[in-house]
């Protein structure tokens, strides 16, 4: 035990401290927080300054004012745009006088349009001003629209609102979030790996140390390392969402699946066992490590495979293909994510996918020590699938 724990130790602090980590960990959320800022600090500043906006009501439909944040209003267009040609509009609206019965409305600019938030803050201010004449809680419902807005399938059997929508988007990000975690981790092992062989260093550390230690001490290391990644990244994006629902209205009421987030827990373990088996077998069949990392995107393609299906959501989530790949072991963390927000996912398909998952993995920790001692000494020369089967055949 010892031995494993130095292994993962140094495994852990070995790649925690690459620039490679340090960036993706560190610089991508920072930019992501500098692009959050520079955004929510733009929309302050256009959305407080509607004084730059004017209009000229020819249908009295804005004569009372209501929720006005400070156009200025304008009696002629010659006015108006008077004001627009010396630079102290962004632009100005002309309201024409069958506004109700039309809808007719122009807008003029100078080089370039007012900005979006000005614009549909105006339009805010004319919806308001439309229904003023009614009851406040009547008015109200008019300006929100519908509050159970329900979208159901021709047949009956599916059926949605936009909270549902809502609920689609972030099962399936948690989902994508975790993949990439893990195929990021897998692919320092396979790097670790390749690249022992490519030293010979891997000959040295068997001397001391038995293949399921090397492998097991390295896989708790990277565990660790995608777990810190993960972590970190959550984190960033749990305040980034915090701070910025202060601000965009319809963040306000995203809310988390902690089963889901649970479900996904307990399938990432196993998963991750099953990516670092099959990276250290890919890692000791190889030459090279350039050689590995080419191959390594035949191995991402069969743990992302469920994104090139997510079409199938609205379509057929509980079709036999969703199913296949709820059941098939490298896909079915990322193919539950995409389904839980769009239908629900019979038990019995959870506890299937994760046994037929868990029994992958456990087949790839006896067979990866098994091709791993055939494969360290073959320096120079990569294994053929033959000889891949031959070792998992092999007794001993």
């Amino acid at each position: 035990m010892r031995k494993f724990g130095l292994i993962a130790r140094q495994e852990y602090l070995k790649n925690v401290r690459r620039r490679s980590f340090l960036l993706a960990t560190f610089a991508v959320p920072l930019m992501i927080i500098a692009m959050m800022g520079v955004s929510i600090f733009a929309g302050e500043r256009s959305g407080g300054d509607a004084a730059t906006l004017g209009y000229v009501d020819q249908s009295g439909v804005l004569t009372a004012g209501r929720d006005d944040p400070g156009f200025t209003p304008f009696s002629t267009i010659e006015a108006a745009r008077a004001d627009l040609e010396a630079g102290k509009l962004r632009g100005f609206y002309v309201i024409s006088s069958d506004y109700p019965a039309s809808g007719k409305a122009q807008l003029f600019y100078w080089d370039r349009p007012p900005s979006l938030q000005l614009q549909e803050s105006f339009d805010s201010f004319l919806k308001a001003n439309l229904v003023g004449g009614l009851e406040p809680a009547v008015a109200e419902r008019a300006l929100d629209g519908p509050s159970d807005f329900v979208v159901r399938s021709a047949d009956g059997s599916r059926e949605t609102d936009f909270q549902g929508i809502t609920r689609i988007i972030l099962p399936f990000a948690l989902g994508l979030f975790i993949s990439f975690a893990l195929m990021s981790a897998a692919s320092y092992l396979l790097r670790a790996v390749a690249d022992e062989k490519e030293s010979r260093t891997i000959e040295i550390m068997t001397t001391s140390v038995s293949p399921e230690q090397l492998i097991a001490g390295k896989a708790v290391g990277l565990v660790a390392v995608a777990l810190t990644q993960v972590f970190l990244w959550a984190l960033v994006v749990l305040v980034g969402l915090a701070v910025a629902s202060n601000f965009v209205d319809s963040l306000g009421g995203l809310e988390v699946s902690w089963s889901l987030v649970m479900i996904l827990a307990v399938y990432f373990v196993p998963l991750f066992v099953l990516a670092a088996a099959m990276v250290v077998i890919l890692g000791v069949a190889v030459t090279d490590t350039r050689q590995g990392q080419q191959m390594a995107g035949a191995i991402s393609i069969l743990f992302l495979l469920p994104l090139f299906f997510s079409p199938l959501l609205g379509s057929d989530p509980d079709g036999p293909l969703m199913v296949a790949l709820t059941l098939f072991p490298t896909t079915s963390l990322l193919t539950i994510a995409i389904r839980w927000g769009a239908t629900v996912v019979p038990l019995w398909q959870l506890i299937l996918g994760w046994v037929i998952l868990v029994g992958c993995a456990g087949f790839g920790i006896w067979a990866a020590p098994k091709v791993f001692r055939r494969g360290m000494l073959r320096y120079g020369r990569r294994m053929t699938l033959r000889s891949v089967f031959d070792a998992v055949r092999a007794r001993g």
